[in-house]
C-alpha cells in the first residue's frame, strides 16, 4: 500500500519534466497566439500615431518588427516605421528603415512604395546639391532593387549627380549601363544623349581635348542615328555640326605647323586624319593633295614611321649611342667634348617631333634664334 504513493510521485516528477506548462496549468504558445500579439501591438502602434503620439508609435513598430520578425504585421509595421520617420524628418533614417524593408520583406505588398519613399528622399538630397549623399542612396536602391519600376529612374539620377560633381568617367559608366540594363525604358535616349554631352563637357574642361571630342561626336552621330525623332535630336545635330567644324580647323592648323616646321612625317599624319574623317570636304582635298606634295618631296620612306624605316642594326645602334651622347651633352654639369667632335655632325640623330593634341599647343618648340652679340660689318662693294 506504500508503494502507490511513491509511484504516483515519480510519475508527476516525470510529467513534469516532459510537459512543463500542462503540470502547471498553461496554454503553450502557438503560432496564433503570435501573431494576435502582433496584431494587438500593431493596433496600439496605430493609435499612438493617430493621437500624434510618434515616438511611442515608433518604438511600438520596432518592437513588433524585433519581437515577431516572421508575424504577417512585421512588413507592415517596418514600412510604417518608415513612414513616420519620413514624416517627422528624419530623412536619414526613413531611407534605412525603408531599406530594412526591402531587403528582408522583398515579397510585402508594400515594396514599391518603399523604392519610390526612397527615390523621393534621394531626390531631396539632389536638390539641395547634396549630390554624395544622393549619389549613395541611388546606388543602395539599384543594388537593392535593379529591376524595380524606379530602377531606370535612380540609375539615370546617379549619373546626374556624378555630373554635378564632375566626376565624367563615372558619369558616363552610369549612364552606359542605362543603355546596357533598361534600354528599352523611357531613359535610353536621354543617357545616350547625356553621355555625348558629357564628353563634350569633358573635351571643353581639358583645353579643347582633341580625343575627347571626337568621342563627343561619335557619340552625337550615334544618337542622331538611333533616335532621330526625339526631342533633343536638333540638340545633338547642333552639337555634332559645331564640332565637326572646330575638329577640321584644329586638324588642319596641326597639319599646317608641322609643315612650316618642316617635319613632315607628322604633318603628313595630321593631314591624312583630316582627309579620313572629312572625307569629301574642301579641307580633306587640300589635305590629300598636300600629302602627295609632301610624298614627292621628301620620299615616301620619309613618311615611314620607326620600324618601318629601313635601317641596319648597325645604323640603330649608332643612332642610340649618339642619341646618349647627346642628351648627356645637355646637361649643365656636362664637361665633356662638344657632340660634334665625337661624331660627325651629319651622323647625329636628328630630334624627335612632339606631336599637338590641340590647336590651342599650336607653337614653336624650337628656341628663337639668338642674335649675334656684336653688329656684324657692312659688306664692301
Amino acid at each position: 500500500m506504500q508503494r502507490a504513493p511513491v509511484i504516483c510521485g515519480i510519475f508527476f516528477s516525470v510529467c513534469l519534466l516532459l510537459f512543463p506548462t500542462a503540470v502547471r496549468g498553461q496554454v503553450p504558445s502557438t503560432a496564433a497566439a503570435t501573431e494576435a500579439e502582433a496584431s494587438m501591438l500593431m493596433q496600439q502602434a496605430l493609435d499612438y500615431e493617430a493621437s500624434g503620439n510618434s515616438k511611442r508609435a515608433t518604438s511600438t513598430y520596432r518592437r513588433i518588427v524585433k519581437k515577431f520578425p516572421v508575424a504577417a504585421s512585421a512588413p507592415s509595421a517596418q514600412f510604417r516605421l518608415a513612414e513616420v520617420l519620413e514624416q517627422s524628418g528624419n530623412l536619414n533614417r526613413a531611407f534605412e528603415a525603408y531599406e530594412k524593408l526591402v531587403q528582408d520583406y522583398p515579397q510585402s505588398k508594400e515594396f514599391n512604395q518603399a523604392i519610390a519613399a526612397q527615390v523621393s528622399i534621394a531626390d531631396g538630397y539632389m536638390d539641395r546639391r547634396k549630390f554624395g549623399r544622393a549619389a549613395e542612396m541611388y546606388l543602395s536602391i539599384i543594388s537593392s532593387a535593379p529591376y524595380a519600376t524606379f530602377a531606370p529612374a535612380a540609375q539615370f539620377k546617379l549619373g546626374q549627380t556624378f555630373e554635378s560633381e564632375k566626376e565624367y568617367t563615372k558619369a558616363v559608366a552610369a549612364y552606359q549601363v542605362i543603355l546596357d540594363r533598361y534600354l528599352s525604358s523611357d531613359y535610353a535616349d536621354d543617357a545616350l544623349y547625356q553621355i555625348g554631352y558629357v564628353q563634350l563637357t569633358e573635351a571643353q574642361s581639358r583645353s579643347n581635348d582633341l580625343s575627347a571630342a571626337i568621342d563627343a561626336k561619335n557619340t552625337f552621330e550615334d544618337f542622331l542615328l538611333e533616335y532621330p525623332e526625339s526631342e533633343k535630336a536638333a540638340q545633338a545635330q547642333e552639337n555634332l555640326d559645331r564640332m565637326t567644324g572646330r575638329e577640321a580647323s584644329d586638324l588642319m592648323a596641326i597639319a599646317q605647323f608641322y609643315d612650316r616646321n618642316n617635319e613632315y612625317r607628322a604633318a603628313a599624319i595630321y593631314y591624312g586624319d583630316l582627309a579620313r574623317r572629312q572625307p569629301g570636304t574642301p579641307d580633306a582635298e587640300l589635305a590629300t593633295e598636300r600629302i602627295e606634295e609632301i610624298r614627292a618631296t621628301v620620299g615616301e620612306d620619309e613618311l615611314r614611321s620607326g620600324p618601318e624605316r629601313a635601317e641596319t642594326g648597325e645604323r640603330a645602334a649608332l643612332r642610340r649611342r649618339l642619341q646618349n651622347q647627346v642628351e648627356t651633352s645637355s646637361l649643365s654639369n656636362y664637361a665633356g667634348p662638344p657632340v660634334s667632335a665625337v661624331a660627325p655632325e651629319e651622323e647625329l640623330p636628328p630630334p624627335r617631333p612632339r606631336l599637338r593634341t590641340s590647336a590651342d599647343d599650336v607653337r614653336p618648340l624650337l628656341p628663337e634664334p639668338s642674335l649675334p652679340s656684336v653688329e656684324p660689318d657692312l659688306p664692301v662693294e
